[in-house]
């Protein structure tokens, strides 16, 4: 009856064929296809909710992840199957029994509430093990041990500490960790975009974004950098996933760039760093931004605003960096027998971008973010229809729910974990603890503070997805930066971009590995490159401190004086790092200094002359240049 609908699911260790494949995509496919739903329709307690997805999410990681090396990797062991039952039972049970708990049973839980809160807390962890290591889960483990050990933490860390059962029910028990606010935004908001993207895909629009970036950027030089730029910055404003971002656009961009020239880790690290930026390119953009709105009480949309002109000036920096990377080492760009109209690809393909219209139509008509991704997948379907190849019929429908729901999966597994962690912070009070040493160890430097920061949420990546290292950072950091004055908003988004920066930041560089896995390159190379490329990742936290502008903070003169002034210093930061210039190539070692003191006038807070002396250091390093091209060009 399925054949034909069913594909072989293939993950990290572990392909999944026949009947395996066919339980975790109908599994896939009803987790996707519930959370369409309530998105659209459903009006379901909260507890359902959260419970489900944390259910769903873990079945779906037993089922494609492995326990162990040795383990079967054609088919779930019994091992798999005991969590798989550990999982519904417990998140079952919660679900059934938490209106229960918050009318008579609070601060008393009975023996099934502790036994099901040790295995629902031991399925959790294991669910992040699988998937992303032993980082994440040992890091959740000291978290819950802090609350049991407070009295013998080192100074202003200590506390009174907490009993086992303490600790069993606030994690399990309540909606402030397990269930808590992590998994209600990811159940919520995260995933019906999830599903969004999976049908966009499934309806045509990565390949018609892959040709529209193609079309725009492909002759020009070094055209297929720019290419994996657009696209990158395209899909994701839908996809919302940096490594997504990596596998589903780099696999055609990372190809064409070595075919033209570039090194093989230069290419994984432009695809990385491209990818890397789709995570705040609105409308869509990453999973952390949900996850922003709902701790700032933003509305979403006002995040997305927000975000417009810091994301432009990062992929005009970007486009800044691959095209003097073409000039400094001769790349050409595509054949133009390879290169389609851009006409003819908005012409077939010009119906993408409605349902993208659609989302932000309903969310600036004042609904939620759910129900404009359930009408984003809605016209998605419809319009698949323009094509008779690209029409969407009960196959394609069912493949894309399926889609969905395996796209969490890597998302999706640290978000109990990342819950526990919470919970831990937030029954021993340690945020504002944490935060309190964060100031005294910078001395109360708003500068030093980010910075630290940043390091810190270089560190914490390591062991954890983006979202992750801004989740724990937004409890542990955000606070000591409000207290240093800076708005919530912008204390937040400082945090969220730190985050951001641990995907291209060597040892541990999510996205770097896996554009350096397609490039066949080095991954510590192919990072330490996505780091120059990607430079103003490490700018932009103080820009949203020092210069609002950014952040549509102040009139519009302010606004677009700040636009101005960080298009000629991101101009003059690009040739100082490359060492070249766009007309003529290669330029002296003075001329760098002059366009680095430039940067540094234009890029740091200061008066207007400051900013004029920054623009005069610039031309002052352009005008050999432009005299020579002008001599030589008559």
């Amino acid at each position: 009856m399925l054949k034909g609908w069913i594909e072989p699911v293939g993950g990290p260790s572990r392909s999944l064929t026949g009947g395996y494949a066919a339980l975790y995509t109908l599994t896939a496919a009803a987790f996707s296809l519930w959370y369409l739903y309530t998105s659209g329709f459903g009006l379901v307690s909260t507890e359902t909710n959260r419970g489900f997805y944390l259910m769903f999410t873990s079945v779906l990681v037993f089922l494609l992840y492995p326990a162990r090396r040795g383990a079967p990797l054609n088919r779930p062991s019994i091992v798999d199957a005991v969590f798989i039952v550990g999982a519904v039972v417990s998140m079952g049970y919660w679900i059934d029994q938490y209106a229960e708990y918050a009318v008579n049973r609070v601060s008393l839980p009975n023996r099934w509430d502790l036994t099901m809160g040790l295995i629902a807390i031991v399925v959790i962890l294991e669910t992040s093990r699988r998937v992303l290591g032993y980082a994440i889960t040992i890091i959740a483990l000291l978290f819950l041990a802090q609350l049991y050990f407070g009295p013998y933490l080192p100074g202003k860390l200590a506390h009174s500490g907490m009993g086992v059962e303490r600790i069993i029910e606030f994690t399990y028990s309540t909606q402030e960790a397990m269930f808590g606010v992590v998994t209600a935004t990811f159940a919520t908001f995260v995933f019906p975009f999830m599903v969004l993207g999976a049908f966009l895909e499934r309806s045509g629009a990565g390949a018609f974004f892959m040709d529209l970036g193609t079309a725009l950027a492909g002759k020009w030089r070094g055209g297929p950098a720019k290419v994996a730029v657009l696209t990158s910055a395209l899909f994701g404003s839908i996809s919302g996933s940096s490594v997504a971002n990596v596998v589903a656009t780099g696999s055609f961009t990372i190809p064409l760039m070595k075919r033209i020239g570039y090194r093989p880790e230069h290419a994984g690290a432009i695809e990385a760093i491209s990818s890397t930026g789709g995570q705040f390119m609105p409308p869509v953009m990453g999973a952390g931004v949900f996850i922003l709105a709902t701790l700032t009480q933003t509305d979403y949309l006002s995040i997305a605003l927000m975000n417009v002109i810091p994301a432009v000036l990062f992929f005009i920096f970007l486009i800044y960096m691959v095209d003097l990377e073409a000039v400094r080492t001769g790349l050409r760009g595509l054949p133009s027998e390879e290169i389609p109209r851009v006409r003819d690809v908005l012409k077939r393909g010009w119906h993408f971008f409605v349902p993208l219209v659609v989302v932000l139509g309903v969310m600036f008509s004042g609904y939620t973010p759910e129900l404009a991704a359930f009408w984003g997948c809605m016209s998605a379907l419809v319009l698949s229809w323009r094509h008779r190849k690209t029409a969407m019929g009960p196959r394609s429908i069912f493949q894309a729910l399926a889609a969905g729901g395996k796209n969490n999966t890597s998302a999706g597994c640290s978000i109990g974990a990342l819950g526990i962690i919470i919970g831990g912070i937030v029954l021993s009070g340690l945020g504002l603890k944490f935060s309190a040493i964060l100031i005294d160890f910078a001395h109360g430097s708003l500068f030093f503070t980010i910075i630290l920061v940043t390091v810190i949420s270089i560190v914490i990546g390591m062991g954890s997805s983006t979202t992750g290292s801004y989740i724990i950072l937004s409890v542990v950091a955000a606070p000591a930066l409000i207290q240093l004055g800076v708005p919530e908003i912008a204390a937040h988004l400082v945090v969220f971009y730190a985050a951001c920066l641990s995907n291209i930041t060597p040892p541990v560089c999510v996205s770097a590995y896996a554009g350096a896995a397609i490039a066949g390159a080095d991954p510590m190379r192919t990072g330490l490159a996505a780091l120059k490329f990607g430079a103003t990742l490490i700018i932009i936290p103080f820009s949203f401190v020092y210069a609002p502008g950014l952040l549509l903070g102040g009139d519009v003169l302010t606004i677009v004086s700040t636009v101005v002034r960080y298009l000629f210093g991101y101009l003059a930061l690009a040739m100082a790092i490359q060492g070249t210039e766009f007309l003529l190539g290669k330029i002296t070692q003075w001329q760098r200094l002059l366009f680095l003191g430039a940067t540094v006038c234009l890029l740091i807070p200061s008066d207007a002359w400051i900013d004029g002396l920054g623009v005069l250091l610039l031309f002052a390093g352009w005008a050999p240049v432009a005299m020579r091209w002008r001599a030589a060009h008559g």
